[in-house]
């Protein structure tokens, strides 16, 4: 589906950051949240596509809303950052990262109410054409919910129904890189290579794998690597697309990242997308974000050991 025009400014926008980050208080934040508005932002074709399997269609995306704030009714959410790229003549990609929280007084797909509270983070990287979101690529980590909530690994499996053997689709574009891209897709590469490489990650580094997985330095990113290569073997790892911001109003260089990691687990070949942030300084990543499914991995019978402790 084409909008004509493509850009956000004729609907009131000031423009993609302003776009993304309003439409998503709207729906979800109190006091003004409307997931009916969902019906104007996405259309009845939109796709989002996750390792879990996609959801297609702005009816599946209110259900879904309406099923999260049943279980968390004090949801609240704060965007962090918006990494775009784009113009008013050809529309707008946005990667959007998030924070909600909530208590869970409501139950949740993996039981009944706990009362405890949660932390989560998603990055949602959306094509955008004037004002309706007409495609989306989710990175999530429900496990990182259901640890929270006291579950363990088995129980979130036995909880929840995913596809087998899920490819996530690729973009219908192909992105142009840049030398801040080509610098995370290096650090990426070499980290994720046969010796672990954290050369290109800061001393200090701040590292996100999930909200309840918050680490610095290098020693963590290292132990993250070792747990994928243990689970998977050699890894294969594509970029999907990738822009970047410059420094700015008190931010850093920021890239994100949409990559497509390929191993092999106990039934063969295994495929699935991570979503990253990352700040970049002095030629050094100095912070990373990444979201991708463990639940997703975890059915398919992989499970990542304690890898930042190891």
């Amino acid at each position: 589906m084409t909008h004509s025009p493509p850009g956000v400014v004729p609907y009131g926008f000031d423009g993609p950051e302003d776009y993304i980050e309003k439409i998503t208080y709207d729906i979800w934040n109190l006091p003004q949240r409307n997931p009916e508005l969902i019906r104007k932002y996405y259309s009845p074709t939109t796709a989002i596509h996750l390792d879990a399997g996609d959801l297609v269609g702005d009816e599946v995306v209110i259900a879904n809303t309406h099923a999260r704030l049943r279980s968390y009714p004090d949801f609240h959410g704060v965007i962090d950052d918006t990494i775009w790229t784009g113009s008013e003549d050809e529309g707008y990609r946005t990667s959007m990262r998030w924070t909600w929280t909530g208590t869970d007084s409501g139950g949740t797909t993996f039981g009944p109410a706990t009362q405890r509270p949660v932390t989560f983070m998603a990055i949602a990287n959306c094509i955008v054409e004037g004002e309706v979101i007409t495609e989306e690529w989710l990175g999530a980590n429900p496990l990182s919910q259901a640890r929270q909530l006291s579950y363990d690994t088995e129980q979130a499996i036995r909880a929840t129904a995913y596809p087998p053997n899920t490819t996530v689709a690729r973009p219908g574009f192909s992105f142009k890189a840049t030398a801040e891209g080509d610098l995370v897709t290096t650090a990426f590469s070499k980290l994720l290579g046969d010796g672990n490489d954290t050369g290109l990650f800061s001393g200090g580094c701040r590292s996100s794998f999930a909200p309840d997985r918050e680490r610095t330095g290098t020693a963590p990113i290292a132990g993250w690597a070792r747990g994928l290569q243990a689970a998977l073997g050699p890894l294969n790892i594509d970029v999907d697309d990738q822009y970047s911001l410059p420094p700015g109003e008190g931010k850093p260089l920021r890239v994100a990242t949409q990559w497509r990691i390929a191993g092999t687990g106990p039934d063969g070949p295994v495929e699935f997308s991570l979503i990253s942030h990352h700040h970049l300084a002095d030629g050094y990543v100095t912070a990373q974000w990444l979201t991708y499914d463990e639940l997703a991995l975890a059915h398919r019978g992989i499970l990542l050991p304690d890898y930042l402790t190891a």
